[in-house]
């Protein structure tokens, strides 16, 4: 896959034997290349859109034109950059989940039996490449990472959400070898947590530091006047979470922790990995994800909490959250019957007992999150990282010690997002 430049860039013949692999009735003659995002879209690996153009042969021995557009992704060329990502083991996380878990989930989904098609056609899943069908091609999209989820698009991803656990969930009960070994990080098509483990602990000290005194600036300046009788007693519990020798430990708790509710989760479920029809033939195809490179075994509150917290306002959450969570909780219900139509039905109030338990659980999650995700996604592109420089630009830098870039300060909105969030898990007495 080198195309001679010393990148990992796809060639036409690459191309080539990707589609005829699934496609052997098809010439590819030339393709067209841009890069699949902007900055502040993409941060662990580089993508690139591909329009693929040739002809395929028809039954009648008649050729057509035909077309094909894929979007692969390889990691960043600079070293520097790969380490500092931790690119790598990201990458490989994701591969396993579209070589291994997908299709293992995916079995379990029969013609009458779907609940959940979120997942786009793989054409490659190998340690240095990912490629995948462009959804951009059928009319899907990006919501604005600036302006988070509204209302119809949070019912969407909350239907796709308990359609893609209760396959954990299905898989779990009815096939509790298979799920052991894809959820063993030691198997090799094991699932591994990627990000908060306890040796990771010293590798991102820097870029928490950072984010964690960005946000004590944060909600100390943008706590409302008539919220000054209760300063200390908020300052105290936020930085009594944030406490540079509690804080990843206890996130690196909340996603180890297994209970009944544990499920393959997205694991970085927010706006920028979910995609969007403007007008969805049906509700199984509204939504898609993308980007499982930090999917993880947990707590299927996990993803709930990402989403909730990190992608909506405080002004959302207040009027819609018990609103918001009864519909995922209505539809993780009625998959879970769909797919186990002969198994007597879960008791529907035990499992909304434990989704309540578990979101009060993982609010602090939701809130360690918040602490890059606000910042990036209410940041300008120009101030985010952009990983599509050339790597000769950082060869001098190589010799460098390695660090995660620090995360955008946050502006005047993300202050508002973070205020309200804090104030919200301690009136939840989530925090």
């Amino acid at each position: 896959m080198d195309s001679g430049d010393g990148s990992n860039k796809l060639t036409l013949e690459d191309v080539r034997e990707l589609i005829i692999e699934n496609e052997p009735d098809v010439e590819i003659h030339s393709l067209e290349e841009e890069p699949g995002s902007g900055r502040g879209d993409n941060y662990t690996s580089m993508l690139y859109r591909i329009q693929a153009k040739g002809r395929k042969l028809l039954k009648k021995e008649e050729w057509i034109n035909y077309e094909c557009a894929i979007i692969y992704k390889i990691l960043p060329e600079s070293k520097k950059r790969r380490e500092a990502f931790k690119s790598e083991l990201l990458f490989r996380n994701e591969v396993v989940f579209y070589k291994h878990v997908w299709p293992a989930l995916n079995r379990l989904q029969s013609n009458d039996r779907r609940v959940f098609s979120g997942v786009p056609k793989i054409y490659a899943a190998r340690a240095d490449l990912i490629a995948m069908e462009d959804m951009r091609e059928r009319g899907f999209k990006m919501a604005d990472r600036r302006k988070g989820l509204e209302m119809e698009n949070l019912r969407y991803v909350l239907k796709a959400l308990a359609g893609f656990h209760a396959l954990s969930l299905t898989l779990r009960e009815s096939r509790p070898e298979e799920f052991t070994k894809l959820t063993n990080p030691e198997h090799d098509q094991g699932i591994r947590e990627t990000l908060f483990r306890r040796d990771n602990e010293d590798w991102y000290r820097q870029y928490y530091r950072v984010a964690v005194n960005n946000a004590i600036r944060m909600v100390s300046e943008a706590l409302p006047l008539h919220m000054n009788h209760r300063r200390e007693e908020i300052m105290t519990k936020l930085q009594a979470f944030l406490n540079e020798d509690v804080f990843f430990r206890t996130m690196s708790e909340l996603v180890s922790a297994q209970g009944p509710l544990s499920v393959f989760c997205h694991g970085d479920c927010w706006t920028n990995n979910i995609l969007f029809r403007d007008e969805p033939s049906s509700d199984t195809e509204a939504v898609y994800l993308v980007d499982f490179q930090l999917t993880r075994v947990g707590s299927l509150a996990l993803d709930l909490a990402n989403l909730l917290y990190c992608c909506t306002s405080g002004v959302v959450r207040r009027a819609y959250m018990t609103q918001l969570l009864q519909h995922y909780h209505s539809h993780l219900m009625s998959s879970l019957r769909v797919l186990n139509p002969e198994q007597p039905p879960k008791d529907s109030s035990v499992v909304w007992e434990l989704l309540n338990e578990e979101m009060r659980r993982c609010g602090r999650f939701g809130l360690g999150l918040a602490l890059d995700i606000l910042p990036i996604s209410t940041c300008a592109s120009h101030e985010a990282p952009n990983l599509y420089e050339t790597s000769s630009a950082e060869a001098s830098s190589e010799e460098k010690h390695v660090t995660m870039e620090v995360p955008p300060p946050g502006g005047a909105e993300c202050a508002r997002l973070m205020t309200d969030l804090v104030l919200e898990l301690i009136d939840n007495e989530a925090l």
